[in-house]
């Protein structure tokens, strides 16, 4: 199969969706008190954010103009694959060994916690870059169209921009905040790239 620029923009929409529902999951029955079989939920996310981290290049390569906006959807794929690699691996056997290994744990989660604030903070600038040029009439998606799809992704994008930046300095304080603003601005930046992929509208920005 041939994986062009606009067929693999059009599946890392596809899996940034299918990254938002689980996260939705997973806030929902944590804040229910519910239990959570989160090696199946963190293992789904993992292939999801290989998947984007992959199939995020090909556009980037053939879309200079925006390849800054590509290359962050590709890299915080890869951060968000290191720290669920972490959540999956180093949690189960820290939490097992006890109190002697808090501190460790502790030292882990927020290394974790970090590399999911600034793959939050990547996925919001992609969707500023990309909502940026669907609400001016960028990639021959103008018109009121392109200012009710742009808009949400670059309002979203700004609120998650600023917050997972103020997260990554503050660390855990901040995750709830932070989660919601950057699950938020996913939605919207996969939103965005399937108006932005849509074949009737002149040249995409994939």
């Amino acid at each position: 199969m041939e994986f062009t620029a606009r067929r693999s923009g059009q599946i890392v929409a596809a899996l940034l969706f299918a990254v938002v529902a689980p996260q939705l999951i997973y806030f929902a029955l944590s804040s229910a008190g519910l239990d959570i079989n989160r090696t199946i939920i963190w293992t789904a996310e993992a292939a999801a954010f290989l998947g984007i981290s992959v199939f995020a290049l090909i556009p980037m390569a053939h879309q200079p103009r925006f390849g800054v906006a590509w290359a962050a959807v590709a890299v915080g794929g890869v951060l968000n694959v290191i720290q669920v690699g972490m959540g999956l691996a180093m949690f189960p056997p820290l939490t097992e060994a006890g109190e002697v290994m808090a501190p460790a744990f502790s030292a882990i989660l927020a290394g974790a916690f970090f590399l999911y604030f600034a793959g939050k903070f990547l996925f919001a600038a992609a969707a500023i870059a990309i909502g940026t040029a669907l609400f001016g009439g960028g990639g021959g998606y103008g018109g009121g169209g392109g200012k009710i799809v742009g808009a949400p992704a670059v309002l979203t994008g700004l609120a998650a921009l600023a917050v997972n930046l103020y997260a990554m300095g503050v660390g855990m304080d901040a995750v709830f905040p932070a989660g919601a603003t950057g699950t938020a601005a996913t939605f919207f930046l996969a939103v965005a790239l399937i108006a932005a992929n849509r074949k009737h509208h002149g040249p995409t920005i994939a």
